[in-house]
């Protein structure tokens, strides 16, 4: 099972509202600092939820953005 800490230091996640198509980025440093590094990454899935449209989604995605400090973009497309 992946942890946090896995992927803090090479990809980003992000939650995607499938309804409404809004993309956010997930504050993994938030995350690290409030649920601790072996925070499993699949219990991510059950509290997205749209503050745009207000409902509730599971689907995310795990991008790779290379070592810390690069900067990267997602862009999600169905």
């Amino acid at each position: 099972m992946q942890t946090l800490q896995d992927l803090s230091a090479t990809f980003r996640i992000y939650g995607v509202c499938e309804p409404c198509q809004r993309v956010k980025a997930v504050d993994l440093a938030g995350l690290l600092e409030k649920e601790g590094k072996d925070y499993p990454v699949e219990r991510i899935r059950m509290r997205l939820w749209c503050s745009q449209c207000r409902q509730r989604s599971r689907a995310m995605r795990i991008v790779y953005v290379g070592p810390e400090g690069r900067t990267a973009t997602f862009r999600y497309a169905r």
